[in-house]
């Protein structure tokens, strides 16, 4: 039972790190130079060849803009994962001293950028 939820576990890292990785739009290779890694190394992450220690997983949450939570598969993609991408994070930050005019501003910006994004992937 407690292999069973070993490999059950293994196999959700595997799977995030990829996916991840390819919403990215990053080879192994890219990922790996950001994280400080060797692309070998994801390669085997990747496959389940390899576990990542826990300052690895660290390193690969940050470079994936993602938590560590994510990546073990203890939750799914929140406002922290968000929040994981300096520079989401930084405009964030930046917004709090926004008028309340700019926000509503932005806000509609958000609704173009959204819309356009929707007819994009229509087509």
């Amino acid at each position: 039972m407690g292999k069973e939820s070993k490999d059950s576990n293994t196999d959700k890292v595997v799977s995030r790190i990829k996916l991840r990785r390819r919403e990215l739009k990053l080879t192994q290779t890219e990922l790996a130079k950001v994280a400080n890694l060797t692309p070998a190394a994801i390669s085997q992450f990747e496959s389940g060849a390899r576990k990542p220690s826990f300052k690895t997983l660290s390193s690969l949450s940050d470079a994936l803009k993602v938590t560590t939570d994510y990546l073990l598969g203890k939750a799914d993609k929140s406002y922290d994962d968000l929040l994981a991408d300096p520079k989401i994070s930084a405009m964030f930050k930046g917004m709090m001293e926004f008028t309340e005019k700019d926000k509503e501003t932005l806000y509609e910006f958000y609704e173009f950028l959204k819309m356009k994004s929707e007819k994009s992937s229509d087509t």
